[in-house]
């Protein structure tokens, strides 16, 4: 088996805005994985990236993909160019790991997944949250049936994001972030719900435009009904703000006939059990040290190292990417969508 400790996967990031920024700080403290080289059509922006990281600057993407040293990409580039880029890097022989969401469509997100898969390349998706410790703590709280039967969950993450954006950015328009909130930010309690409670059979959704500017709107609420026959409910604003730059709502409760755990990002994990007189604080004390951004990292160099699947597959993305475009097609024909409909839809 590969020695990850003597013998890293060779990376490039491609897209470096802010987020690519952010990865690169994490691959530098992430065993395993070599940053070696970047990408982006903005040539002062890969010069300034090259210089603060210490790797490669390519002047083109076929430039990028022609080196032997390269081995998998990290994609933050924006929603809708990610096929593109995967397709392509899979045809060169290079693995994946694409930030959420896995694309904008799903005829998109099926091409991608055959073509990593044809071409015998990992294709991971970046959804980070669920590595949070907490939920990763709801995780265990769940599988040790504290709950009892799961009846019911609720879920928000809110941000003022969507008051911010203009023409210069790409979350401002339909084709670039569909869905606004949801797409952008509450995907990420999407992915956490199917991580915790499996997948989701069916939608029903509504979204308002409130205050921003921008093609997309900025406000939705989902009643999700999953395979299980538990039933959900999800909301996302993109004009509340938060405390300082950081603390923005965030939170899942599940309620079963056992008892219930109400998480809160920022604030921690209550319980309340069956016959107790007083809800119990759960710490992280098991859970501690969890570098989520670099957890997602480490799985998808050892998914390469190991030939296994990472994590977060591109079918999990694909779940999940339905999931929204159910919503905003249940929100269009005022009916409830079942995923089967959004994953069967062509072109």
């Amino acid at each position: 088996m590969r020695d990850l400790g003597k013998n890293p996967v060779k990376v490039a990031v491609v897209g470096l805005g802010r987020w690519g920024n952010t990865i690169a700080g994490v691959l530098e403290r992430t065993p395993g994985l070599a940053l070696t080289a970047c990408f982006t059509r903005n040539p002062e922006k890969r010069a300034e990236f090259a210089a603060r990281f210490g790797c490669g600057n390519e002047q083109s993407y076929e430039s990028l993909l022609a080196r032997g040293d390269i081995e998998a990409l990290i994609v933050t580039a924006p929603n809708n160019k990610h096929a593109d880029l995967t397709i392509t890097a899979a045809a060169r022989g290079k693995h994946v790991f694409v930030d959420k969401p896995i694309a904008t469509t799903i005829p998109d997100a099926k091409a991608m997944i055959a073509a990593c898969r044809k071409a015998g390349v990992k294709l991971a998706i970046g959804a980070s949250s669920r590595r949070l410790r907490g939920h990763r703590l709801c995780k265990k709280l769940v599988e040790d049936g504290l709950l009892g039967t799961v009846a019911l969950v609720e879920t928000n993450y809110s941000k003022e994001s969507g008051l911010n954006y203009t023409p210069d950015n790409w979350q401002y328009f339909k084709d670039g972030s569909p869905g606004g909130p949801l797409m952008q930010v509450a995907i990420h309690q999407i992915d956490n719900l199917y991580y915790l409670f499996g997948p989701i059979k069916r939608v029903s959704a509504e979204f308002r435009k409130m205050m921003s500017k921008s093609e997309n709107p900025d406000v939705c609420v989902l009643w999700l009904e999953f395979e299980s026959g538990l039933l959900g409910m999800l909301g996302t604003s993109f004009i509340t703000p938060g405390l300082g730059q950081e603390r923005h709502p965030y939170f899942i409760n599940a309620y079963g006939d056992q008892g219930s755990f109400h998480h809160d990002r920022w604030t921690g994990t209550e319980v309340w059990r069956k016959g107790a007189q007083d809800a119990e604080r759960i710490d992280y004390e098991e859970f501690k040290g969890f570098d989520y951004l670099g957890e997602e990292l480490r799985d998808f160099a050892e998914a390469i190292a190991t030939d296994r699947s990472p994590e977060v597959d591109g079918e999990a993305g694909m779940h999940v990417l339905a999931v929204v475009l159910a919503a905003m097609r249940s929100s269009e024909l005022k009916r409830p969508v079942e995923l089967k409909e959004i994953l069967n839809l062509r072109g």
